[in-house]
């Protein structure tokens, strides 16, 4: 079995740079270690930030190892574009870490003939290691993704979400108090 470590480097984080797309902020809801155990519904979840001009979003998988023997089945695939949401989006679960990656389609963005684009409007995606749970080390933390599936096409409550998640600091006053969640199958 391969050794994922304790804390994966990528960030769980994205958006938040310079330009209208990319200023909008894109959130995985795992662990700070930013490491992801599937349960067994294969649920993830992110969120991501209001705008007044909503993009598509990107959601990709990579390799976490060029070596791994069994290699990963999952197709990338676009999210519509929405206000700030909640995802709860349930994934094939897979025999190999694999890492998810999830970004604004910001290639839509024209710079109407003019070589004065200097300020780039992309960021880096926010990308998390997500492992089958037969590598979870301590079965002891409690299964946020299964709570979080009882709000499907439901509101959900900035206060129970920043409780919950440990994500006070990802909210400003752009923010509706109540957020909507919207739940995703990809298994098919």
């Amino acid at each position: 079995m391969l050794n994922i470590g304790l804390a994966f480097p990528g960030r769980r984080v994205g958006g938040g740079t310079r330009g209208e797309c990319s200023a909008r902020k894109i959130m995985h809801l795992v662990p700070e270690s930013n490491i992801a155990f599937q349960n067994e519904l294969g649920h993830f979840a992110l969120i991501i930030g209001p705008s007044n001009d909503p993009k598509d979003i990107n959601i990709n998988f990579k390799e976490f190892e060029e070596t791994q023997k069994n290699k990963f089945d999952l197709n990338d695939f676009k999210i519509k574009a929405s206000k700030e949401k909640v995802f709860l989006i349930s994934i094939p679960s897979q025999d190999v870490p694999f890492i998810l990656e999830s970004s604004f389609d910001c290639s839509d963005n024209t710079d109407m003939g003019f070589d004065f684009n200097f300020i780039q409007d992309d960021s880096p995606p926010a990308q998390t290691l997500i492992a089958p749970s037969s590598y979870q080390k301590s079965k002891n933390e409690e299964d946020k993704m299964a709570w979080l599936s009882k709000f499907c096409d439901k509101n959900i409550s900035q206060s129970s979400l920043s409780e919950k998640f440990q994500i006070g600091d990802f909210f400003d006053e752009n923010w509706a108090k109540d957020i909507d969640v919207t739940c995703l199958n990809k298994l098919s």
